[in-house]
């Protein structure tokens, strides 16, 4: 049994090509033959990551009318107007938009960071038009969404530039949590009294402070800076 000297594929016997990258079976000059050749296994795989994406997104497209459809329709027999509908339609074209996002700018994290922001800000506005009187988003949704981007975004930073991705990216995002929690709590209980008294996030915060501390020790003094993958054999 012979094997592909392009991309390693079993081939059967009588084969003039590759049936996987279509590299040519044959005694010809390997370097030739790459010139001549137009496919690469990576041009392959990359190209059915590709089409798998675009089958995601159309699937998800047909399941998120689906639903949207069979929520209104429920809404008006059951309530004669719409209600609980807008809320559940809303909830799930927003979750459509982030994963097309997702899906269709793969990687081009330009796009898709403010896209989601864009996104979620847009849901919770139209939750709050949905239940006003009640004015909650420029008071709490807003600048809570925003922190918890800059949050993420803070996270991923570091995890980009660090030099070992082990547990102490763990204690990282732990910290970062915490001044999430610290924030919320500042923007809701402006909202809610207009004082500022930090009291749960606190308590979160120095909850979080020994674990982050013990995992930035087992981290650069136990484990030497190992990678979480190799560490837990993924």
């Amino acid at each position: 049994m012979s094997y592909c000297i392009n991309c390693g594929v079993e081939l059967e016997e009588d084969v003039s090509s590759c049936p996987l990258c279509g590299f040519p079976v044959g005694k010809e000059n390997i370097t030739e033959i790459m010139d001549k050749s137009e496919h690469y296994p990576s041009d392959i795989i990359l190209l059915h990551k590709k089409e798998t994406r675009r089958h995601i997104w159309e699937l998800s497209g047909i399941i998120t009318f689906s639903g949207i459809v069979v929520c209104t329709i429920v809404d008006l027999v059951i309530h004669k107007n719409l209600s609980w509908s807008l809320y559940a339609d809303t909830s799930i074209l927003a979750s459509w938009i982030c994963l097309t996002l997702i899906l269709l700018a793969f990687r081009k994290y330009f796009l898709i960071v403010p896209g989601l922001l864009v996104s979620m800000l847009t849901m919770l506005f139209l939750f709050n038009l949905f239940s006003s009187p009640v004015n909650w988003f420029y008071g709490i949704a807003l600048p809570v969404t925003i922190a918890l981007f800059i949050a993420v975004i803070i996270i991923s930073l570091l995890w980009k530039v660090a030099h070992f991705r082990g547990f102490n990216i763990l204690a990282i995002a732990f910290l970062v949590l915490s001044g999430f929690c610290i924030v919320s709590e500042v923007f809701i209980d402006k909202y809610i009294s207009g004082e500022v008294d930090i009291r749960w996030s606190a308590i979160v915060a120095v909850s979080i402070l020994p674990i982050a501390l013990v995992l930035l020790f087992v981290h650069y003094r136990m484990k030497k800076g190992k990678r979480l993958d190799s560490y837990f054999h993924v």
